[in-house]
């Protein structure tokens, strides 16, 4: 179990939104700000390389309009924000791909004759963006109304180096990043595990176990259609074996709806994988009224951390 913080509020402001399409109004690193207004280092990981997932409580919230008089959505009785909130997959790709990463990065070091107090105090996990070199992350906020950013300070961020190829970052999800890295580790899978011919590890007609197995004892033929459907049937692996798709993606954990209609707050539960997530949100109209330009605030709250 990781150490939780003793601060485990994140405020931040999503911008503004005017699309009616989904836009990107930013993704969060939630281990780089609590380290930040915690001062003192949080990781993604565990000393062995194992994710940690952080349990949030995710609440979003109109922004108020600084006006002549306080305004919520600007009075717009048909508007709806919608915002999605999607994470690292909590599977065991991601889980032993951080384990192998950070086996790799210590072996990286070890053959180079670099020991671990030669190197920054904060090093020795690694520190990952999800799709960028890095991600653009949104800045926590502070202080009642407007607020403002917090300062923070410098988050260096994990580089790889072997022979001529250098990694500046560790991304998570894109076709060349972590998750796809591990399964491109590992012996592939073929799209069919079984072979179609008698003489290559299938059992022989005489096979004593075989018969003796059988509810007749064997005295009955062997049933030809059988054994082929036993050869063919759900032998195929059920998932995309490319080692940068389905297995690299990032899942949608949350969806909230906040309007006049529909309520100014609303909440969820997720689970985050390495402690980060990006937002896709959108402005939606029942009617063809104006393209509004609303923000909306975003409020984590840090129930629980464990390991992968």
């Amino acid at each position: 179990m990781a150490k939780m913080p003793t601060n485990k509020i994140l405020n931040y402001k999503a911008g503004t939104i005017s699309s009616q399409t989904w836009t990107n109004p930013g993704s969060l690193n939630l281990v780089r700000d609590l380290a930040a207004i915690n001062r003192h280092n949080v990781t993604h990981t565990n000393s062995k390389g194992v994710p940690h997932v952080f349990r949030c409580a995710v609440t979003i919230s109109p922004t108020v309009d600084a006006e002549s008089y306080n305004s919520v959505f600007d009075e717009d009785t048909n508007l709806v924000q919608v915002a999605s909130f999607s994470a690292i997959p909590n599977t065991w790709v991601a889980r032993n791909a951080g384990v192998k990463m950070h086996a790799a990065r210590e072996n990286m070091f070890k053959q180079q004759g670099v020991l671990k107090k030669e190197r920054g105090s904060y090093s020795h996990t690694i520190r990952y963006t999800i799709s960028s070199d890095p991600d653009t992350f949104l800045t926590p906020q502070y202080g009642a109304g407007a607020g403002g950013d917090y300062t923070g300070g410098t988050w260096d961020y994990t580089a790889l180096e072997q022979d001529d190829t250098q990694e500046s970052h560790i991304q998570l999800v894109t076709a060349d990043g972590l998750l796809s890295m591990y399964l491109d580790s590992r012996k592939q899978i073929r799209a069919d595990s079984n072979e179609d011919s008698d003489s290559i590890n299938q059992p022989t007609d005489d096979s004593l176990i075989r018969r003796l197995l059988s509810p007749t004892l064997g005295i009955s033929a062997r049933d030809d259609e059988i054994t082929a459907l036993a050869r063919d049937e759900q032998d195929n692996p059920p998932y995309q074996l490319d080692n940068d798709g389905d297995a690299t993606k990032l899942v949608e954990v949350a969806r909230l709806f906040i309007g006049p209609e529909a309520g100014l707050t609303a909440t969820a539960i997720v689970d985050l994988p390495y402690g980060m997530l990006e937002m896709q949100a959108l402005n939606a109209y029942k009617d063809a009224g104006q393209n509004l330009t609303e923000g909306f605030d975003v409020r984590i709250e840090v129930l629980g951390i464990y390991e992968m």
